[in-house]
């Protein structure tokens, strides 16, 4: 949807919340994504590590998977919406896919990416758009109720002392 000629940065994060919420209630960690075209969505995705148990199965790959050969042609005029800021796998494929306009939800203070981005010029000069903070209070709803020790990590930083495991 647009708003204005302008997209809709909340309605957009309200469908990839929606994935996380997925994502959460099957087990996953609750990180949902959606890539957009033209106002329109053209493809979905969420966390699968632990159902699909391929750890490099993160919500944006999903999402660029699931459109990977519109991408080809038009990713450079797409905006992913992501529901936590992508990790270093994701950000840096994001960047080679040739998405630049990155949306999320809530910061990853432990993945603590902006530092990166800004001390790499490659990363840098490829990212035209990185925005945070879209529906940030519903995104870390979701990773404290469906994650706690991921949330400790991601919102703040930090390895929760008192839990054992991993997200």
């Amino acid at each position: 949807m647009k708003n204005n000629g302008r997209l809709d940065h909340e309605y957009f994060m309200t469908e990839a919340l929606q994935e996380a919420k997925e994502a959460g209630q099957r087990g996953d960690l609750p990180i949902g994504a959606v890539i957009v075209h033209n106002g329109r969505i053209i493809a979905r995705g969420s966390n699968m590590r632990k159902t699909a148990g391929i750890k490099i199965s993160h919500a944006e790959n999903n999402a660029m998977h699931n459109c990977a050969p519109y991408l080809m042609k038009h990713a450079s005029e797409c905006v992913i919406y992501t529901t936590l800021e992508p990790c270093i796998m994701c950000l840096t494929t994001l960047v080679m896919a040739n998405i630049d306009s990155i949306v999320f939800a809530a910061d990853d203070k432990y993945m603590n990416m902006k530092p990166f981005i800004d001390a790499n010029s490659y990363i840098r000069d490829r990212i035209h758009q990185y925005k945070g903070g879209v529906c940030r209070g519903e995104s870390e709803a979701l990773l404290r109720k469906y994650s706690p020790y991921a949330a400790e990590l991601a919102l703040n930083g930090t390895h929760p002392h008192h839990r054992k495991g991993g997200a």
